[in-house]
């Protein structure tokens, strides 16, 4: 079990008497040996003593958005990879979305590594301003998954990364294997988009370096452009909305640079928007094709391709013509995208996707 990779001390526990009925301290449930995982729906894990409790005060303080026994602090998990792996993998295998809090960016790697044993292809999404790819012999983030995991990863988009902080080989690379690349300029000018973007992930990985310094002062790099912190929290409720989410880690900082503990509570309520939109979800996976309105265009060079509206949301998908893959045939798009597809036109993500599925 679990309880063997936690190190929750007397100190770390909350008393929901301390709260208000509204509030997260009251509602939220915290995690012991004889509790039943299957029976909730989010799980909150923490690998930094220092930053635990600042973000769990700002949290607990908030308005409960879910229901009694849905949401779970597992507490601190021991900062290494075995323990942040098995507990992330006891927690999948349970039904629950494991949401990781921790500075330690090689958290990631450590968590991605607990689908090694679901044999399945994953949607991978990191948001960082700088694209975590290295061609030294010290591996970010990509090479990590790239070289440790390649039969795990079928799709990759880095989002948000700012341009004059990289090198454009790393660009190139992404593009080289088909994969998306999506400048913070783009998101912030187009930031409805980012939810056919997330859709269809299965694990990410945000970073708070993707968020500028003013909004977020304990930001590792102290950049000063970035996401905003309203940015910051959409991006979250977009991607709790994904049907597809199984994990995600929010790393990348450093508590001591924090200011009146601002950072930590932009992080808690990054939680909040998380779990605001993990609570929205429509549950679509175009399973039953009767809840689907099916819109075929005519492209002069491709043939006919086939856009599908859900009846219950109004959201869209692409299907890849001839797909490989049964389970990915089909990919989150936007009404942008049909719109392109009827001028003649596909976008740089639909035809990335093509290449790389078909």
């Amino acid at each position: 079990m679990i309880h063997h990779f936690l190190q929750n001390k007397s100190e770390y526990t909350s008393n929901s008497l301390d709260y208000q009925p509204y509030q997260y301290g009251f509602k939220i449930d915290q995690y012991e040996q004889q509790i039943d995982l299957k029976s909730y729906d989010v799980a909150l894990l923490y690998t930094d003593a220092s930053s635990y409790i600042p973000i769990r005060t700002a949290l607990y303080q908030l308005a409960a958005n879910f229901k009694k026994n849905k949401l779970l602090n597992i507490g601190l998990v021991v900062d290494e990879p075995l323990a942040i792996t098995e507990t992330t993998d006891k927690l999948l295998q349970a039904g629950v979305l494991p949401l990781l809090i921790s500075p330690n960016k090689d958290a990631v790697a450590a968590q991605f590594k607990a689908f090694e044993q679901r044999y399945e292809l994953l949607n991978v999404a990191l948001f960082d301003s700088k694209i975590a790819y290295s061609k030294q012999q010290d591996p970010e983030c990509i090479n990590q998954l790239m070289e440790t995991h390649p039969h795990l990863m079928i799709h990759l988009s880095s989002i948000a990364y700012q341009t004059y902080l990289n090198d454009p080989d790393k660009i190139a690379l992404l593009e080289d294997k088909y994969f998306d690349s999506f400048r913070l300029g783009y998101i912030q000018q187009n930031l409805r988009e980012v939810e056919p973007i997330t859709r269809d992930i299965d694990f990410a990985a945000f970073s708070l370096a993707s968020i500028r310094a003013a909004d977020a002062p304990a930001n590792q790099f102290r950049n000063p452009n970035g996401l905003t912190a309203m940015e910051a929290c959409k991006v979250m409720h977009y991607l709790g909305l994904a049907d597809r989410l199984s994990a995600i880690c929010v790393h990348g900082f450093e508590m001591a640079q924090d200011q009146k503990n601002q950072s930590a509570h932009l992080l808690a309520q990054m939680i909040w928007h998380l779990i605001e939109g993990f609570n929205s979800r429509k549950n679509e996976l175009y399973k039953d094709k009767s809840q689907w309105i099916a819109y075929v265009v005519d492209n002069k060079i491709i043939g006919n391709l086939a856009f599908y509206k859900s009846k219950k949301s109004d959201r869209w998908w692409f299907e890849i013509p001839q797909a490989l893959h049964k389970k990915h045939h089909m990919i989150a798009c936007s009404y942008r995208d049909y719109q392109l597809a009827c001028e003649g036109e596909l976008s740089d993500r639909l035809l990335n996707a093509m290449h790389r599925l078909q």
